[in-house]
């Protein structure tokens, strides 16, 4: 609106300064006239475009983000609970912006905040992790058949870089379980997973992945290993998730907050490993 609204000023103070300097030259109407006029016009409003239009783009996208950190729930909700991650997020949304990722914006500062919000999952609702988890298989089985190096990367940033960018389907239901994780997380009806039982469930579900996969499996013992093979990886990962979804709803909710809380959905692939 700002930029639109600039604009307009930008082209009446051009036309009127481009009159004026116009009536100068001669009578009005007269080919002088219109050509100074014309020539005026066009100076003021180059001038004025090149001059003011990149201030008003960015004042413009200064007040869409801080609108997405008040009406994003996912992100008021985070930002209240940790003040501190407010300028970082509002910076990294506004670089999205400013880079023309516009129809990402939200996504870009979902993954900007992705180590907190994993941090919820342990207290949410066991409904809430159980579509947590079907949303990661999804996202996991997508970029699997896209790019087995994408999936490596989502689940381990840190060893193999950022995945790359790109809205689909996928991340807006990921996007919308994690919403769901941290409003059920914030309302504090969920009470802590038993973590023994949810242990014995994921060791079950390593011995059937094993009965399957057979050594396959060990690949999640050293999943972040420089010679780690990352498409098996993320394809054993998948099996994991899969066995755990499938679980019965009131089995299945509590084991995936046990699994899913430590910070990172990669956690459980290095579960076995850690005798966490």
């Amino acid at each position: 609106m700002s930029e639109t609204l600039v604009a307009v000023a930008v082209g009446a103070v051009s036309a009127g300064l481009g009159s004026a300097i116009a009536r100068w030259s001669g009578p009005v109407g007269t080919t002088r006239y219109r050509a100074v006029m014309l020539a005026s016009f066009l100076a003021f409003l180059t001038l004025g475009s090149s001059t003011l239009m990149p201030r008003a783009r960015s004042w413009q996208q200064e007040r869409d983000v801080d609108a997405l950190l008040r009406n994003e729930p996912l992100f008021a909700a985070v930002v209240e609970d940790e003040p501190s991650l407010r300028e970082p997020l509002r910076a990294g949304l506004l670089k999205a912006l400013r880079d023309g990722e516009r129809g990402e914006a939200v996504l870009v500062g979902q993954r900007l905040l992705s180590p907190q919000l994993w941090r919820y999952v342990p207290r949410a609702s066991d409904a809430a992790a159980l579509g947590l988890g079907r949303a990661l298989v999804a996202t996991l089985t997508d970029l699997q058949a896209r790019d087995p190096h994408q999936c490596y990367r989502f689940l381990f940033p840190a060893v193999a870089g950022p995945a790359g960018s790109g809205a689909s389907a996928r991340d807006d239901g990921l996007l919308a379980a994690l919403r769901a994780v941290v409003a059920s997380a914030r309302d504090g009806s969920a009470g802590p997973p038993d973590r023994r039982a949810a242990r014995r469930e994921l060791d079950t579900a390593f011995g059937r992945l094993r009965e399957r996969h057979g050594s396959d499996v060990d690949v999640l013992r050293n999943a972040q290993a420089p010679g780690a093979d990352r498409a098996r990886v993320c394809a054993m990962t998948i099996a994991l998730y899969s066995e755990l979804v499938a679980l019965p709803p009131g089995t299945a909710g509590p084991t995936l907050r046990y699994v899913l809380g430590p910070a990172e959905p990669a956690a459980a692939a290095r579960l076995p490993a850690t005798g966490r």
